[in-house]
């Protein structure tokens, strides 16, 4: 009898279980600050260095940047602490992030017999840096200025997990921030060798 019982409520038991795995939360996966300080200083005759903080992501549709897993802003921040320094005695230098925005855009979905058999792309990011250095000397004596802009595109497919999502957009953004670097430190050495110091 009290099997029977057992095996008349066991379906239920299950259920029950199989719905309070469903709902248990994903894992918090945490992902490295990005990071430049195994790159070479770039020393500026400057007694202080600014980074000023222009940009401001107005924290809804299309813009992402604030829900990434990293942040282009802070990633275009911790740049300029790696890789500017101050050296000399007078002057000073302003790093200004312009533009640090990521925005998604739904793409089209196939309709009809194809869509059953292709793996559409839902969405499209695309991403935008740019900053600029502006640096003078004590009493105005000296200015000069250097300008980068990088940007990339990427497509994500439709059924993507969002852990899955979450490392492919964190490589998208170190991506870009890596193009950012590049450009920056071809700009800076063409135009404002007048104001650096050799380390």
């Amino acid at each position: 009898m009290i099997f029977r019982r057992f095996l008349s409520i066991l379906p239920a038991m299950c259920i029950c279980y199989l719905l309070t795995a469903c709902q248990s939360p994903l894992p918090d996966i945490k992902y490295p600050e990005l990071r430049f300080s195994h790159l070479p200083v770039l020393q500026l005759d400057v007694a202080r260095i600014e980074i000023i903080e222009k940009y401001r992501s107005p924290l809804k549709a299309p813009n992402v940047e604030h829900q990434l897993p990293l942040a282009p802003a802070l990633a275009m921040r911790n740049w300029a602490v790696d890789r500017l320094r101050a050296v000399g005695k007078k002057g000073h230098a302003k790093f200004i992030i312009v533009d640090a925005s990521v925005k998604a855009e739904p793409l089209r979905k196939k309709k009809g017999l194809k869509a059953m058999f292709t793996l559409d792309q839902a969405a499209r990011y695309d991403a935008r840096l740019e900053a600029r250095l502006e640096v003078e000397t004590a009493g105005g004596l000296g200015t000069g200025f250097a300008t980068a802009i990088s940007s990339r595109q990427r497509t994500m497919p439709e059924a993507i997990g969002i852990n899955d999502r979450d490392f492919v957009l964190y490589r998208f953004v170190e991506s870009v921030t890596k193009d950012f670097d590049r450009t920056m430190t071809e700009k800076i050495e063409r135009h404002l060798a007048p104001f650096m110091r050799a380390p």
